[in-house]
């Protein structure tokens, strides 16, 4: 019996390649959302120190003015993460959306594969058993033939 041949595996090889394009741009996109949100953990973080360090004992005014304007600098950069951070999430959403139809695609195609190959091996069964069925008539039919002679 021949193997099951799909006439559309290459488009099926392509959407496939596309869907994994798709999957490593939104791990990408992932990774950059992940990143801002390690940088925006460590700018609280920092933040929370210098909160502590501004009030500690011993410390002067030029130490309180600077730790003061190190934690402006700080509510800066934690603004620029969240506005960066809002545009990588929306990136990351959209780079899903596209990975969610490549992969709808792709699963289709896949679909449609295993249903043809499924009825073709049922054919290819069923005329497997015809020829089988054949050559045991055609043995039974001798055996009668050189039985009579």
């Amino acid at each position: 019996m021949k193997r099951f041949a799909f006439r559309l595996e290459r488009v099926l090889e392509l959407r496939a390649f596309v869907e994994r394009q798709a999957e490593l741009k939104l791990a990408e996109k992932a990774g950059v959302c992940a990143l801002l949100d390690l940088k925006l953990q460590q700018n609280a973080e920092a933040t929370h120190a210098a909160g502590r360090e501004r009030f500690r004992p011993g410390g002067t005014v030029a130490d309180y003015r600077s730790v003061e304007h190190y934690t402006l600098r700080l509510k800066q950069e934690r603004d620029k993460l969240i506005k960066a951070l809002a545009l990588a999430e929306a990136e990351r959403e959209q780079a899903r959306l596209v990975y969610l139809e490549a992969n709808k695609k792709k699963e289709v195609l896949l679909k449609l594969k295993e249903r043809e190959e499924s009825i073709w091996y049922k054919a290819a069964l069923l005329e497997e058993t015809k020829t089988l069925d054949d050559l045991g008539s055609q043995i039974r039919e001798r055996a009668r033939k050189l039985a009579a002679s």
